[in-house]
């Protein structure tokens, strides 16, 4: 059984989890058994795995252990009144009151149950029981500062199956000191997740015929594999650079630091890179010979041989597809977009993606302090996240990538399959081995606003040599169809020899 891990899934799905479920899909055409493991809590659990369409292909830390019965109907309104209902209490809405005071309150995460909070006499929250798709999951306890001091997960009978210790730390934030497990009629503790997730996946893989872990999500898990007793072989995925800067000698991520140790160990069999570029580098920085470059994703073929005609394309439309955050450089197109929109009316920018949280957001608000500074608000827009962008790409003129560094840059290549022309920073990695430069887009120095201005405006005022490169495109984009990339992951099998 394969075994791809990350820390969890949600809503607002990321490149990795969708390369998972699309990585699901080849193994089952090779017919090889594979699942996705999950580490963490995730209340959507259902509704993202049903977006994915991976129903029943997760195996959950949390859900393994307490095996609840969950109720998919969405019907949570039995539950509501029989907590709120109690012998002396008054209730309005979502609200049990007593003596005129809130003291059970419900709390609604769309149409199904959340959280019901249980409030003391001066309107303190002293517990907060969480449910989960119709099931009692978890209960927090809460001290006299707000700070949470247990949290108690519950199995099916709402038996107390797993309990986080907290203490009190500085400003405030309570400190998880202690776990315990009431797994197989034992009682066991750790000191923190790390030690949980290394006892979870060696029960996992003790069950399991020829287990082999491919790790997507290394700051989730590779303290627990130095914690494990069962070793199998295990490849590490870079989905983005392994140094903070993209350049492959460059500083290492902390959490990549024990790397090379961890191959010599036998700890981590091997690695595999989005790129065969960076799949060089790895294998020259951690000094191994099992280092394979095979691409994080790939494209249906119906959609390579989808027409789309170039007249659709909105004159000026330009694009990028990024979260908003400082390593996607998002301001140098902003800035060429509003040098270009004063000689060019019709050119106008959206950019799709999500706030990046880092830092409090600073990032996010940087560029809308940006364009609302420079009154380019009619012309420059933010989309927020958008998990189909389908009529974005095949609507759109040019796609553009301006970033800092990539682990593949899958936004280019969902672009070239929709037949979108593309101007990109040639980085590491990815663009160099997704656009067929002066075919199918354009690759610029890294990091030079002055050719993205200057590309970008011959482009526009080019309406033929912009239409050749959205004829190329989806040839270009063909290096990623299925079978390519089906073929690259057979390829991986057979040289480690661990197809089962």
């Amino acid at each position: 059984m394969f075994y791809f891990i990350t820390s969890r899934q949600d809503r607002l799905t990321s490149a990795i989890e969708l390369a998972q479920a699309q990585r699901l899909k080849i193994f089952d055409h090779l017919k090889q058994p594979a699942k996705i493991i999950t580490l963490e809590y995730n209340h959507a659990h259902y509704e993202v795995e049903k977006k994915l369409d991976i129903e029943g292909r997760v195996v959950n830390l949390f859900q393994y252990f307490q095996q609840l019965p969950y109720q998919n109907t969405g019907d949570d309104q039995q539950i509501i009144d029989k907590i709120l209902h109690q012998p002396g209490f008054t209730v309005k809405g979502n609200v049990a009151y007593q003596d005129d005071k809130e003291r059970i309150k419900v709390v609604m995460n769309g149409d199904r149950l959340y959280y019901v909070d249980y409030l003391d006499r001066f309107g303190f929250t002293d517990r907060r029981d969480f449910y989960d798709q119709g099931c009692l999951s978890y209960t927090e306890f809460y001290e006299d500062r707000a700070r949470m001091v247990t949290r108690q997960y519950y199995d099916g009978k709402g038996r107390v199956k797993l309990v986080y210790h907290y203490r009190g730390g500085e400003n405030n934030v309570a400190v998880l000191t202690l776990i315990q497990l009431n797994d197989q009629g034992n009682m066991y503790q750790f000191d923190n997740e790390m030690g949980l997730r290394a006892h979870f996946l060696d029960r996992l893989l003790s069950e399991s015929s020829h287990p082999v872990l491919i790790n997507d999500r290394s700051d989730a898990d590779f303290a627990a594999f130095r914690l494990m007793k069962t070793h199998v072989p295990c490849y590490q995925v870079f989905h983005s650079t392994y140094t903070a800067d993209g350049d492959p000698d460059g500083k290492l991520f902390e959490v990549y630091e024990p790397l090379e140790k961890m191959l010599q160990d036998g700890q981590i069999s091997g690695l595999i890179s989005a790129t065969k570029r960076e799949a060089q580098d790895a294998a020259r920085r951690f000094k191994t010979s099992a280092s394979y470059g095979i691409p994080v994703t790939y494209l249906a073929d119906e959609q390579l041989k989808k027409h789309i005609p170039f007249a659709k394309r909105r004159p000026g439309q330009l694009i990028a597809v990024a979260r908003l955050t400082n390593v996607k450089r998002l301001d140098h197109i902003i800035n060429a977009v509003i040098l270009l929109h004063a000689k060019y009316p019709q050119v106008d920018l959206k950019i799709y993606g999500f706030d990046d949280s880092w830092d409090n957001y600073a990032t996010s608000k940087s560029l809308k302090r940006l364009v609302k500074d420079c009154k380019a608000g009619d012309y420059v827009h933010f989309c927020g996240y958008r998990h189909d962008l389908t009529e974005v790409y095949e609507t759109a003129q040019i796609e553009v990538l301006t970033s800092s560094y990539e682990g593949f840059a899958m936004a280019l290549l969902e672009a070239q399959g929709h037949g979108c022309p593309v101007v990109s920073y040639d980085i590491n990695y990815g663009p160099a081995e997704i656009v067929d430069d002066q075919v199918s887009g354009r690759l610029l120095p890294a990091g030079d606003p002055h050719a993205l201005y200057v590309t970008l405006e011959e482009l526009l005022t080019n309406p033929v040599k912009l239409k050749s490169y959205a004829d190329h495109a989806q040839a270009a984009a063909a290096k990623f169809s299925f079978a390519n990339v089906t073929k690259q992951w057979a390829n991986f099998l057979d040289s480690e020899g661990i197809r089962e």
